[in-house]
């Protein structure tokens, strides 16, 4: 490899190191100069630095003052001298000199560009330096395929949210976030779920180490007394504290209520879910839930069945039907599925009803709360054709297929 000066390394071969010259500045004061008076050399951090780091000068009070050190080797040359001085002079220079200079920037890698009578490749000093002059350029394969280069882009879930979050902002709601974790008192008890209720147990829930903080005790006695009045057991505290990566988004409606809400009003939110549910085409223990809730003196179950068909179609969706669920949350429930035309079954899509007047009652409010839930996953099998949520989602997802999207290619 060859190297040549660097335009730092003639400087120093014209004017000497910046070390050197410091040192020559003191002297011509006498033994010491301010700061200020030192500033005119030019490179004077680097001085500074070499100086100390050899122990030529000392530095106090605004003065550097030059040591009995500094006056003995001032004229003594240093290794980095002796190496420039060598290498200018075309001499062979050891290993370690090399890389002495290369340290403080001295020398560099000389380039060096050659050329065979036929260029293969274009770089920019063939022209720049005109390098490509009476030579001949291999003849370009036009037809030939190019490397396949596999870019950043929005993985295709990240995608159907923006256009979930799109779709609600258009239809006049607003947006709500809330934590991953939550106490149990948000996720199942402020909504009417008893504390021995089957949701709860460990196979269905993800349960973490520690306790969180209650709310304001006023809510914690109302929510008490509603639980200990219609489902008749003893409510425990405790069991409210306890935490968990949270079920369902349903747990940020309910703090929003808490917290606030217009009246009317429509709120949705987007985020992750945890259910420790066997994995199949169509569930995940890790999934992405989106929440609604619409409050209004007049609203009913044919509005929530109306917002539900409207979403959907919105996303090409038009077969879509509904029937009745179970939710202890809600009263009515239903649950609707849309017709997935590339595995020709109908699918769930979103399980939503009326809040119950006893889940309500705790917030003060005293208007139908209209509620629901979606899997964005299973919203993504229909957008992009999947017959099976996993391959979208989780370690199983389909790699090739992420490759090769195009979210420039969709229908929606």
């Amino acid at each position: 490899m060859k190297f040549e000066l660097s335009e730092e390394g003639k400087e120093y071969l014209e004017k000497g190191f910046p070390e050197k010259r410091l040192l020559e500045l003191i002297l011509e004061k006498g033994k010491e100069i301010s700061l200020a008076e030192a500033r005119k050399l030019e490179n004077l951090n680097i001085a500074l630095q070499w100086c100390k780091k050899r122990g030529w000068i000392e530095i106090e009070n605004g003065k550097i003052r030059i040591t009995e050190k500094g006056i003995k080797e001032k004229n003594k040359p240093t290794e980095f001298e002796t190496a420039l001085k060598k290498f200018s002079e075309g001499k062979g220079l050891e290993e370690e000199e090399i890389k002495l200079l290369l340290e403080r920037k001295l020398i560099r890698k000389r380039l060096e560009v050659e050329i065979d009578e036929e260029i293969k490749e274009i770089s920019p000093e063939i022209i720049k330096y005109n390098l490509w002059e009476d030579k001949r350029f291999k003849p370009y394969q036009v037809e030939v395929a190019g490397k396949i280069i596999y870019p950043g882009k929005k993985h295709p879930l990240r995608l159907t949210m923006e256009m979930v979050r799109e779709t609600f902002l258009e239809m006049g709601f607003e947006e709500m976030e809330g934590p991953l974790v939550e106490i149990t008192f948000w996720n199942f008890d402020s909504m009417f779920v008893p504390q021995d209720h089957l949701a709860r147990e460990m196979q269905d829930t993800f349960y973490l180490k520690g306790k969180g903080e209650l709310p304001k005790a006023e809510l914690v006695e109302k929510v008490e007394e509603v639980h200990e009045k219609n489902w008749n057991y003893e409510y425990s505290k405790e069991e409210a504290k306890r935490l968990v990566l949270r079920t369902h988004t349903t747990s940020v409606s309910f703090r929003k209520m808490a917290q606030g809400i217009k009246n009317p009003g429509k709120y949705f939110c987007i985020g992750r879910v945890f259910r420790n549910e066997t994995i199949d085409y169509k569930h995940l223990p890790e999934f992405h839930q989106c929440e609604g809730i619409v409050l209004s003196k007049d609203a009913n179950l044919r509005h929530l069945m109306g917002i539900i068909k409207e979403f959907y179609q919105r996303f090409g969706i038009e077969k879509v039907r509904f029937k009745y669920a179970y939710f202890p949350y809600t009263e009515p429930s239903l649950e609707a599925f849309g017709w997935h035309e590339k595995s020709k079954r109908w699918i769930e899509l979103i399980g939503a009803g009326i809040f119950r007047p006893e889940a309500l009652e705790p917030l003060g409010i005293k208007v139908p709360v209209l509620a629901w839930g979606l899997a964005i996953e299973r919203l993504a099998m229909f957008i992009f054709g999947k017959e099976d949520i996993r391959e979208i989602f989780g370690y199983t997802c389909d790699l090739q297929w992420l490759r090769e999207f195009n979210p420039l290619k969709r229908k929606i």
